[in-house]
């Protein structure tokens, strides 16, 4: 192994240490209090950065300790700087092979871990479509005649003029600004409809239900499903595609090298959960008869000699490791746990967060409340040796529970405190409002007087709002609906602003900032609130069949609403059209959902609109 050393000396007028590292391993060369030259060792590789020179200011008298700290330190920040010289670990072999192919410019060829600019990106995409053109293998295209007053960049013009990226208004390109994930999707969806023989049917922009799906703009939509399908674009970790998040060069690169030969492309195992190791099946299903069964991923019966059922059983809920049984129509819910095979009668598993924690709750037989019994569960099979009051069921890892007669909490998954509060949450009289799928879950809820004389909600350890009038907590925003009188209602935040007019009869949240509001006793109006209280009218429709409730939705912020007797319209969480489904006959029922399409009557649809 070579090595080389970090010169270093001090100015013994300022008390200035310098230091002017070089590459491989570093040794760091300082006088001791003698004269003599001491050779330090670090355990740091760097690349050469040139002309780098470092100072560290020493206060009062020469100290050997505090310089040689100084020292190294100033190494460490030398080292970290180099450091994004090098392409990271996952990122080097396709670095190297985008180089080799001459698809990696200059200035995109450095600094690997920072954010690229609009206009670096550009220059990659330009580079790919030229050794394309080169080939033969672009389609023919009008290139438009573009300028922009903030850049002359040739590479952003040619971009620009084959429809790959476009201004930011009023002539303006914004060359410098970093590029989210979002628009790099767009760019490499375009850039790659460029190529002879693109791939861009219907099947290859099947979408795809990113958890944060929601905050994916409706302009780049099509463009994510695209390059995820495609292997040019993974999500990250958890199920997300961050679409505001920067792109580095490193995954630039990554990327247009997969666009740029198919034969790069990956499969996303990013987003993939651990699977299930049970499932639950059905047998007859009627009136009074339940046959339900559990399996594991094999096909084989489970629980087959659990007590007299021979694994028939009215009702399964599973939980990981855990299942909760029910033998028959009766009331009684028996819990199992599959790791270690222990049985715990008259309890059932309730408010689980996705595979993070659920409770584990007493459940008498005869329907009673048991309270302070509740233990925090894991999907691993394992649970809490502390027991609890549990108020609300968890969600985002939060829970809120009653300490004593005085004081409620919050806790994580761990038990941990998140905040406490003064709140006499007293069983006997009051209860926790549930009366919506997204009602007493986390750290927010709302506490309803058992006679109905009073309501409060309580979010994030404060007490929002009090009335003796019914109150009732949004899920997706810091707001509420109150009722100003009997049939009359209106949208208010946190801080107690009014943020929409009053409405008669019906207001209800029916989707992430989105409302529906009664017109007449057949027609509905659909509107979208900010928490700021921008208001904006979606749609007018017709509800012959009284009340509409929440809106039909893929669980990641589009939504589907039927908004005549032949058409569904799909939108996002901002309020703009994804798409419009017209169906040859009449629509009698909901849409609903399938992995990201959309089902209407007997046809599988994209929220775009275009029929599967």
């Amino acid at each position: 192994m070579t090595s080389s050393s970090v010169s270093c000396g001090m100015n013994t007028t300022r008390r200035t240490v310098f230091c002017r590292p070089a590459p491989s391993m570093i040794f760091l060369t300082l006088p001791d209090k003698s004269g003599n030259l001491l050779q330090i060792p670090t355990s740091n590789t760097m690349q050469r950065s040139e002309n780098t020179s470092l100072t560290a200011e020493l206060k009062g008298g020469f100290s050997m300790k505090r310089t040689i700290a100084a020292i190294l330190s100033a190494a460490m920040l030398v080292t970290a700087a180099a450091a994004a010289e090098a392409p990271s670990s996952w990122a080097k072999s396709a670095v190297d092979t985008a180089r080799n192919a001459g698809i990696v410019p200059e200035q995109v060829d450095q600094a690997y871990t920072q954010s690229i600019t609009r206009a670096d990106f550009c220059a990659l995409a330009a580079a790919v479509y030229r050794t394309w053109e080169k080939s033969g293998n672009v389609k023919s295209v009008d290139k438009a005649v573009v300028s922009f007053s903030d850049t002359k960049d040739e590479d952003v013009l040619l971009c620009a003029a084959l429809g790959v990226v476009n201004g930011v208004g009023n002539g303006k390109f914004a060359p410098q600004q970093q590029l989210t994930r979002q628009q790099a999707a767009s760019m490499l969806h375009r850039l790659g409809n460029l190529r002879k023989n693109a791939k861009d049917n219907v099947k290859d922009r099947m979408p795809h239900v990113f958890a944060d799906g929601a905050d994916i703009q409706a302009w780049a939509r099509n463009d994510v499903y695209w390059v995820y399908n495609q292997g040019v674009m993974n999500g990250v970790s958890g199920n997300r595609f961050a679409p505001n998040n920067s792109y580095t060069h490193e995954q630039s690169i990554a990327t247009m090298l997969r666009l740029y030969d198919t034969k790069y492309a990956v499969k996303d195992d990013s987003t993939s959960g651990t699977g299930s190791k049970y499932r639950i099946t059905y047998g007859a299903v009627g009136p009074g008869v339940s046959q339900v069964y559990l399996e594991d991923t094999k096909g084989n019966r489970l629980l087959t000699d659990y007590k007299n059922t021979k694994g028939e059983f009215y009702d399964i809920e599973l939980f990981g490791e855990w299942v909760t049984l029910r033998e028959t129509v009766a009331y009684k819910h028996d819990v199992h746990n599959m790791k270690t095979g222990e049985t715990l009668e008259n309890y059932a598993v309730s408010g689980t967060d996705g595979e993070q924690a659920g409770w584990l709750r007493p459940s008498p037989e005869n329907g009673g409340e048991v309270y302070g019994k509740d233990r925090i569960i894991y999907a691993d099979g394992t649970s809490s040796t502390q027991t609890y009051d549990a108020l609300t069921d968890f969600k985002d890892g939060k829970a809120v529970v009653r300490v004593d007669s005085k004081t409620i909490a919050a806790i994580d998954t761990t038990g941990k405190t998140l905040w406490s509060m003064n709140f006499a949450f007293d069983h006997s009289k009051m209860a926790v409002e549930i009366l919506l799928a997204g009602d007493g879950k986390g750290d927010r809820f709302v506490v309803v007087n058992r006679d109905g004389s009073s309501y409060t909600i309580i979010a994030g350890g404060k007490r929002i709002a009090s009335s003796s009038r019914a109150l009732q907590l949004n899920q997706y925003s810091d707001t509420y609906i109150a009722a100003e009188s009997t049939g009359y209602y209106a949208l208010y935040n946190f801080k107690g602003k009014k943020l929409t007019k009053t409405y008669q009869n019906a207001f209800d949240e029916v989707g992430q900032n989105i409302y529906s509001h009664w017109l007449s006793n057949t027609e509905y109006e659909y509107i979208r609130c900010d928490a700021d209280g921008t208001n904006k009218v979606l749609f007018r429709v017709k509800c012959p069949n009284g009340r509409p409730g929440a809106l039909p939705t893929d669980g990641a912020g589009v939504y589907a609403l039927r908004t005549d007797e032949h058409t569904v319209t799909c939108f996002d969480r901002f309020g703009t059209t994804l798409g419009t489904i017209k169906y040859d006959g009449e629509i009698t029922m909901e849409a609903t959902f399938e992995n990201g399409c959309v089902r209407v009557m007997d046809k599988l649809y994209l929220p775009t609109g275009e029929e599967i």
